[in-house]
């Protein structure tokens, strides 16, 4: 009920057409679905009204004044914005901003969980686990390994990144992970996860009693045993945080992890591979298929 309201709020903030001048602005790459979700939970922490441009309706035309941009979706974060422009960009798993050109502050709102909680839940859900092996495929995610160092180490997680090249490489892949991990994970890689691709995971977590992790629940609902991830209302609020720092003269690192997260459990995912979520669990989850 709180996402309706949130969403109906925002849909009511704006209607398509000029921007009006203001300190910060919001592109969305469709003015539906998850974009509106994440806006609408924007504007409702940022608490100053924020008029937005759809642009998958065309050019948005920047209005005098503007410091701030905060974009929703990839298709909002890649358009060229003037280079002296704070650039916030949430949404967009895979995809990264690059600094050339821009003298702006550029900060992501990852779709990930914070490294230590999400290896910390990841523990809860399995106490067994000691080796995760992680699939990735967009280069945006070449430096997972290094961010998570810290956090696998307190874990006492061997943390372990393998680099997908092209779709028909999965199945020699992945026989050569057989013993090598006691759980995967997938992050959000567009370029990695479709259709055609997911379900040689699923087919190797069943096969191989080894979980499959993800970040979202839509993919968890399609077989993997949970997910732990940044909801969309989630990446809405820490860009709305993050656009209230800029304005406020804070520096910022360039990548920020939502506060919270979502977990989703999928039970008979994770029985097909011999895991059983206690009762603890699965009242703290957000949604649970039993």
């Amino acid at each position: 009920m709180l996402f309706k309201a949130l969403i109906l709020s925002g849909l009511a903030l704006s209607a398509a057409g000029p921007l009006a001048a203001g300190d910060t602005v919001a592109v969305l790459s469709s003015a539906s679905g998850v974009y509106m979700e994440a806006f609408a939970a924007f504007q409702h922490t940022y608490g100053e009204k924020v008029e937005y441009f759809d642009i998958s309706a065309g050019k948005p035309v920047i209005p005098s004044g503007t410091r701030t941009v905060v974009a929703f979706g990839s298709m909002a974060a890649g358009h060229s914005y003037p280079p002296g422009l704070n650039l916030v960009y949430a949404l967009a798993p895979g995809f990264t901003v690059g600094r050339e050109g821009r003298s702006g502050a550029i900060v992501k709102i990852t779709m990930l969980a914070d490294p230590d909680l999400f290896l910390g839940k990841l523990k809860k859900i399995q106490p067994s686990l000691k080796r995760l092996r992680v699939f990735w495929k967009s280069p945006s995610y070449a430096g997972l390994g290094q961010y998570y160092a810290a956090a696998s180490s307190h874990a006492g997680i061997e943390f372990t990144t393998v680099r997908v090249g092209r779709e028909e490489d999965l199945p020699g892949i992945m026989r050569s992970s057989r013993g090598q991990a006691d759980a995967i994970w997938l992050p959000p890689d567009p370029l990695l996860i479709s259709d055609s691709t997911f379900p040689f995971f699923t087919e190797f977590s069943r096969a191989n009693s080894v979980p499959l992790y993800v970040s979202t629940r839509g993919l968890a609902l399609k077989g993997a045993a949970a997910a732990v991830g940044a909801g969309f209302a989630q990446a809405g609020t820490a860009a709305a945080e993050a656009a209230a720092a800029l304005r406020d003269g804070k520096p910022l690192p360039s990548r920020i992890y939502p506060k919270g997260y979502q977990i989703t459990l999928n039970a008979p995912a994770a029985r097909a591979c011999g895991l059983i979520f206690g009762p603890e669990l699965i009242r703290e989850a957000d949604y649970y298929l039993p």
